[in-house]
C-alpha cells in the first residue's frame, strides 16, 4: 500500500499490507481519494465510500463502492479485481484533532447566536 506524501507516493509498512482487505479498508478510513490498480491494468482515483467484506444477496462477492471524479453515482469493484490501493489525494483530515474541531464549531455556534436578533 502506498500514500502519497508530499506530491510523491511512500510505501506503507506493515504485516498485512499485503493483504488486499487491509489495504481496503485503510482506503476506506482515508479522508482524501485513493488510487484503486486493478488486475487487468486499469487505474480508478476516487473516493472509496463503501466496502463489504462479505458480500450481500444482491452482490455476494466481498466488494467496494467508489465515487469516481466527473461521473455520477457510485462504480462497484469486486475485492478480487484489485491488485492494490493508494492513498493517493491530499486527507483533509490531517494534522487536525478532534480538540481544534470542537473549538471551531463552538466559535461558529457563538458568531451565530450574537448574529441573531
Amino acid at each position: 500500500m502506498c500514500v502519497r506524501k508530499s506530491g510523491a507516493e511512500r510505501k506503507l509498512k506493515g504485516p498485512f499490507m499485503n493483504d488486499i482487505e487491509t489495504q481496503i479498508e485503510k482506503g476506506f478510513e482515508y479522508s482524501g481519494d485513493v488510487t484503486l490498480r486493478c488486475k487487468d491494468g486499469r487505474s480508478v482515483t476516487g473516493f472509496l465510500c463503501n466496502r463489504n467484506v462479505r458480500g450481500t444477496q444482491k452482490h455476494p462477492a466481498p466488494f467496494l463502492e467508489m465515487m469516481l471524479e466527473g461521473q455520477d453515482g457510485k462504480v462497484v469493484f469486486d475485492y478480487s479485481e484489485v491488485e492494490s490501493v493508494v492513498l493517493s489525494g491530499d486527507d483533509p483530515s490531517h494534522g487536525k484533532s478532534w480538540e481544534e474541531w470542537v473549538a471551531k464549531h463552538e466559535a461558529m455556534k457563538k458568531a451565530l447566536h450574537h448574529s441573531m436578533p
